[in-house]
């Protein structure tokens, strides 16, 4: 752990140096002078290769304030701080877009599944999050655009209130660039308090009006704080539907990095009611609740919640239905420490057996400094190939469903290329996050088990009839009849068709 902690510390050293030799050379390069003679020439086209300049500023990695300073000592205050706010707002969105892409793909579909409250309040009070932190310098301008465009604010919102919302940090730090710098910032430091004074009031009226109604900023804070409590006390037990029959073989499930339990709601409505036992566990990590464990101590966590539950209820037997990061955690346990001993069927959604190429971009964040999954599931580590290396099991059957809309593991990279016996089965209409979702994946899983039970396996695992010869070569079910479009979907958060 200490040395994915080191790699992932120089790594993220090397990367700030970078970022700040682009900023520091793109500002010499224009300004070959000084800053304070940046734009000697008070003109037009001054301005406008100001405000192109301030535009583009988000992508040599330059910050707003130096743009700010720049403009107040080449046009004055007044107008450097006009030039710059307009740049400003108008490079948010320039970065916004890009972060409104990644997170259409990855971010919105997490986001409404794991934290549907803290969903909402982005959805409905996106201006109030932007406005506060616009007004408030901490927050880092470029990293909250991109942030914005992720969790898909409102596009003319960003705009706006970005434009209004900068004023203050701009127009001080424009201020600095007048001469007799004393009595500017005091003047600065005068303004901003009177038009801090002049735009919160109506804001926080309006906040009271809104808090009356029940749709305040307040009030989505404390469904969010709520949300994120109930996660972290409910999800620490077992989903204990009613007792667990003895000669019943339940269905375990598993969920992927970065989700909670709530994911598999859906999935376990759709099974209890088609007559099957379904059992999860929460995986802990962060905060509890987010699924970031290391893979191998996941695999041991299970090994024993499963040994306990057929203690405490008599069953022999599981099957296992695993989703993304969920069935590497299910395979090593299977196929490294014994446990195909109870259990011989394991059905895996989009699991990235190959790597995704998503963990390059956590490795570049600290998720790369605390998380070993992150390691673990990057293409070529030495955990993939340990677990590819494994020696096959005797009548253990492995179900992979893979999709090419799959963007975490696109096509044939959900499927597990090895000498067990391997089946891969296409879902090419269903992207990541919606194997757990969709009626007819479930269905799918269902014709699986039963098929299997109807073939007349025993209740302990081992075929009576006669079994196909495991071999490397990965079978498609159905790969040329038409997918069912699973337009009848539950509602991921309620279970109601």
């Amino acid at each position: 752990m200490s040395r994915q902690f080191k790699i992932a510390l120089t790594i993220e050293v090397a990367i700030m140096l970078c970022l700040w030799s682009i900023g520091y050379l793109f500002w010499t390069t224009i300004c070959s002078n000084s800053l304070d003679q940046c734009f000697a020439e008070d003109t037009f086209w001054t301005r406008s290769g100001f405000l192109i300049l301030s535009i583009v500023r988000p992508f040599f990695f330059s910050p707003l304030m130096q743009a700010a300073y720049i403009g107040g000592a080449s046009f004055g205050p007044f107008w450097g701080s006009l030039l710059t706010v307009f740049g400003a707002a108008l490079s948010a969105m320039a970065v916004y877009y890009p972060g409104h892409i990644i997170g259409k793909k990855f971010v919105r579909p997490w986001l409404s599944e794991n934290l549907p409250s803290t969903w909402q309040l982005l959805r409905t009070q996106d201006y109030k999050v932007i406005f506060v932190t616009r007004f408030i310098p901490l927050f880092p301008f470029d990293v909250m655009s991109l942030l914005y465009g992720m969790a898909d604010f409102h596009a003319k919102r960003v705009f706006v209130f970005t434009l209004i919302g900068s004023i203050p940090e701009v127009f001080f730090f424009a201020s600095f660039g007048e001469p007799a710098s004393d009595e500017a910032m005091m003047r600065g430091l005068r303004n901003i308090a009177v038009f801090g004074f002049m735009t919160l009031i109506p804001l926080l009226i309006y906040e009271f009006i809104s808090r009356n109604k029940g749709s305040s900023l307040w009030t989505r804070l404390k469904r969010v704080y709520y949300e994120l409590l109930y996660e972290a006390r409910v999800n620490n037990e077992i989903v204990k539907r009613h007792q667990y029959s003895s000669d019943k073989i339940p269905i375990i499930l598993l969920y992927g990095f970065g989700s909670s339990r709530k994911t598999l709601n859906v999935m376990e409505n759709l099974l209890t009611k088609r007559g099957f036992e379904v059992m999860s566990f929460n995986l802990g990590g962060s905060l509890g609740v987010f699924f970031t464990r290391g893979i191998k101590e996941t695999a041991d966590f299970i090994d024993r919640k499963i040994q306990r539950q057929m203690k405490r209820y008599g069953f022999k037997k599981v099957h296992i239905v695993a989703h993304s990061k969920g069935g590497l955690v299910a395979l090593w346990w299977l196929l490294r420490m014994g446990g195909s001993e109870y259990c011989d069927r394991l059905i895996t959604l989009g699991t990235p057996f190959k790597g995704t190429w998503l963990t390059y971009l956590a490795m570049f964040t600290p998720f790369g400094w605390f998380f070993k999954d992150v390691w673990q599931m990057a293409p070529g580590s030495s955990f993939l190939i340990e677990l590819h290396k494994s020696p096959p099991v005797p009548g253990l059957k492995v179900f992979c469903f893979y999709s090419n809309k799959d963007k975490v593991s696109p096509g044939t990279k959900a499927v597990f290329e090895h000498s067990s016996d391997v089946t891969g089965i296409p879902m090419h209409h269903v992207a990541h996050f919606q194997f757990l979702a969709r009626r007819d994946v479930t269905q799918a899983i269902v014709r699986i088990l039963r098929q299997d039970a109807a073939n007349g396996r025993g209740r302990r695992g081992r075929d009576n009839g006669p079994r196909s010869q495991p071999g490397s070569a990965i079978q498609d079910l159905d790969e040329d009849q038409p997918a069912e479009t699973g337009e009848e979907e539950f509602d991921s958060h309620s279970g109601a068709v």
